[in-house]
């Protein structure tokens, strides 16, 4: 396990022969609480599990864990011997057609869809090919509050169209960002955003939903606006306007999110931007090209007020960051 808690698992790690079975024992058993039956699909070998392949990526944090791979057709099935808690478990489906059972009930989950489950419960997924899938492991007690009928919630498909769902995925980039993790309370603030996304996303109302609008459909849009900048500060019709489109949302509101940061829209992008000349000048491969033309590409239309501001935020000109490598 890495120092940010994240664990790695593979089925490279075991001879051809023994993939499927090790994976059954090691991701599935030990870590899921699940049984997995590989399933013949057009790239396996055999039913037995040769061919079989896997892998994933395990995050925790406190409150919450969040598996992300891939793998071979197989049935994810959690039996009566391997319940251990009343967790829930949201699995968004990224590709393919998978199938969820529970409570006599089946479900198709389509791609770009997702679905909860719960651990105190017999059932699972089965995925005909090769999948891809985020799967993401709560305490009940924070989501089933949320939500008016929790029983009604289980094993109902969100589609790929929910806004909610959306801003969840984009979300998740985060546990990505070791800087972010490793700050004091990150992850205790990020699993509850995480919680607060889910809830929108499966239903949350009344109180609850006002809460997880607050604190973590905050968060998550403020992170996507700070992303979409960041990427595109540069670029010659960029604002605030254009951002507002592209999210969905209005200009008014972007400003209420940033005023809650104590800084501005507009004091975000001057950083952005600054930012980026700051790695263009330092950046081999441009080292012949104009000063000039390295401020317009950041974003900067007069020369005049990028040198001023440059030198306001790095206490030195844009040659002297040049010359200084």
């Amino acid at each position: 396990m890495t120092p940010n808690g994240t664990l790695f698992f593979s089925t490279e790690q075991f001879p051809e022969a023994e993939c499927a079975d090790g994976w059954r024992e090691l991701f599935g058993r030990s870590i899921c609480e699940l049984d997995i039956e590989p399933r013949q699909g057009p790239h396996q070998e055999s039913h037995q599990g040769t061919g079989f392949r896997a892998s994933a990526i395990l995050r925790i944090l406190p409150g919450l864990g969040v598996a992300s791979g891939t793998s071979s057709g197989a049935r994810y099935w959690r039996p009566p011997e391997l319940i251990r808690s009343d967790d829930v478990v949201v699995v968004i489906n990224h590709n393919g057609t998978d199938l969820a059972e529970m409570f006599g009930r089946q479900r198709t989950v389509a791609a770009g869809e997702a679905v909860l489950f719960s651990a105190e419960h017999v059932g699972g997924m089965t995925n005909a090919g090769v999948s891809r899938f985020t799967t993401l492991r709560m305490p009940k007690a924070a989501l089933a509050p949320a939500l008016p009928d929790f029983g009604a919630a289980i094993l109902r498909p969100v589609g790929a169209d929910s806004a909610a769902l959306r801003l969840l995925k984009d979300y998740l980039g985060v546990l990505e960002d070791a800087g972010a993790l490793t700050e004091s309370g990150a992850q205790e603030l990020i699993a509850t955003n995480i919680h607060d996304l889910v809830a929108i996303a499966f239903g949350a109302t009344g109180d609850a939903a006002e809460i997880a609008r607050r604190r973590g459909v905050f968060a998550a849009r403020l992170r996507a606006i700070k992303s979409d900048i960041q990427l595109n500060a540069g670029d010659s019709d960029f604002g605030i306007s254009v951002i507002a489109r592209r999210h969905g949302i209005t200009p008014r509101y972007i400003q209420k999110l940033f005023d809650r940061t104590g800084a501005t829209f507009t004091d975000y992008v001057m950083q952005c931007r600054l930012a980026n000349a700051y790695r263009m000048l330092r950046d081999e491969k441009r080292k012949g090209d104009k000063i000039g033309d390295i401020a317009l590409d950041a974003g900067f239309a007069s020369f005049s007020y990028f040198n001023r501001a440059f030198r306001k935020q790095f206490f030195a000109t844009p040659i002297d960051v040049r010359r200084s490598k």
